[in-house]
């Protein structure tokens, strides 16, 4: 009896090793690979999700979306109707609103397009057509538009360029500035 019992549980482990074999194994070979000319890559595709980035245990900015999809192979992420949150290094934080938005699977980068809008804890508004997050140097660059409010201070132009806490902006092309009342 105890000789049945060994027999039967080592062929209940080979068949969980033999299945779960055969569903980490590649695709058998007649299948056509994901990255052939006029084949969609598979997408990983998520709803009402998140994706954090932290640095030494802080966070430095959250992104939701409505939608995220992220490739595989490259892990670039695509956000649609997204909702992010940047920290600042004084414990503040900026909330940005978008249409559409990416993120570089390798560099961090992010990529924010399409009616961008983003409110600083100090009421601080900028609006633009596209701002860009870039890790490596902890700035971003906005094009397109550019419009910040603080306070009674209007600044507007073509680019802007800011630090982290938004302290240091340069904006440029087109550039003005306008205090105690709204600019063009």
């Amino acid at each position: 009896m105890n000789k049945k019992i060994v027999a039967v549980a080592a062929c209940v482990a080979l068949l969980l090793a033999g299945g779960i074999y055969y569903l980490l194994s590649a695709p058998p070979a007649s299948q056509e690979p994901a990255a052939e000319a006029g084949s969609e890559r598979n997408q990983l595709s998520y709803s009402g999700s998140s994706i954090v980035e932290e640095h030494d245990g802080k966070r430095l900015w959250e992104l939701s979306a409505e939608t995220i999809e992220i490739d595989p192979e490259t892990k670039n992420v695509t956000l649609k109707n997204l909702q992010g949150t940047f920290y600042q290094r004084d414990g503040g934080k900026i909330i940005v609103t978008a249409k559409q938005g990416w993120m570089d699977g390798k560099t961090r980068d992010v990529r924010i397009e399409t009616e961008v809008k983003a409110v600083a804890d100090d009421g601080a508004t900028f609006t633009a057509a596209r701002v860009d997050w870039l890790a490596a140097e902890q700035r971003y660059h906005g094009s397109g538009g550019v419009r910040v409010t603080r306070d009674d201070t209007v600044l507007t132009g073509d680019q802007l360029d800011s630090d982290v806490n938004l302290e240091k902006i340069k904006v440029s092309g087109n550039a003005r500035i306008q205090q105690g009342g709204v600019a063009p």
